[in-house]
């Protein structure tokens, strides 16, 4: 496992650093920002790898109840999509230009799909395993913390959205927190309405890149999925706080 953790994260990595390597040249970019993207790529890899290795008995099937040999292609999946967090980032940094707007709503489309790949592949060749959902929990709020960011601050999404999106990502760190202070077993696992949150979230940051594309006499329909998506997730973040009070009810020792 030990060896498959090692060429599985030096590929992603090399694949993410050729890409933005790529990209900086079409964008004709500065050597600063094409250093500081790399460097954020290498070390967050370093990063994952670090991870993967401290928690690697993790890499169990559930369903056979035997640990793994090699990562799994559920996991591939998932750690596909928390390394292309820098290369995201890096294309949405230079959105103006014109190669990089015209590949951007794909390559962020593909990603987000991804979301619903690793599960459906996992659970239909029985491969699901405590570090997929281990990562899969945790990687959708990463790749939404990351994306808002960046959308925040070159103005993609007003920022009333943002801080909806950062109330929720806060709600879900610090119930989590708490749990593991209080040495509170809770269950990795999707609720409702965090697939609702993640889904209604993926879907607006889509449909905001579309809006480089249009007419500005178009804008009031993009300001209605804004304050639909934002009403959905503000709810949402009620009942995130409901489940962890019932949880710490039930958990009582």
């Amino acid at each position: 496992m030990e060896k498959s953790i090692l060429r599985t994260i030096l590929f992603y990595a090399s694949i993410q650093l050729a890409f933005i390597s790529i990209s900086s040249v079409a964008a004709k970019g500065p050597l600063d920002s094409l250093l500081i993207y790399a460097c954020s790529s290498i070390i967050l890899h370093f990063l994952l790898y670090l991870f993967l290795m401290k928690l690697r008995v993790n890499f169990y099937n559930q369903s056979t109840n035997t640990p793994l040999t090699k990562i799994n292609l559920a996991n591939r999946i998932t750690l596909l999509r928390i390394s292309c967090l820098p290369t995201i980032a890096f294309l949405l940094r230079h959105n103006e230009v014109a190669e990089i707007k015209t590949i951007l709503p794909v390559l962020l489309g593909l990603v987000f799909l991804t979301d619903s790949f690793d599960g459906q592949i996992a659970r239909r060749k029985k491969q699901i395993t405590r570090m997929g959902a281990m990562l899969d929990s945790t990687s959708d709020y990463i790749l939404l913390g990351v994306i808002s960011i960046v959308y925040y601050r070159h103005n993609i999404v007003p920022h009333w959205f943002f801080y909806v999106i950062i109330l929720r990502l806060f709600l879900q760190g610090v119930g989590m927190l708490v749990f593991i202070i209080l040495k509170k077993p809770v269950a990795i696992k999707s609720t409702w309405g965090g697939k609702i949150t993640i889904a209604t979230t993926m879907a607006l940051y889509i449909i905001e890149l579309i809006k480089l594309y249009v007419p500005s006499r178009l804008d009031v329909f993009f300001r209605i999925a804004e304050f639909t998506s934002g009403a959905i997730i503000l709810l949402l973040c009620f009942e995130k706080g409901a489940i962890f009070i019932k949880q710490g009810l039930n958990k009582k020792d």
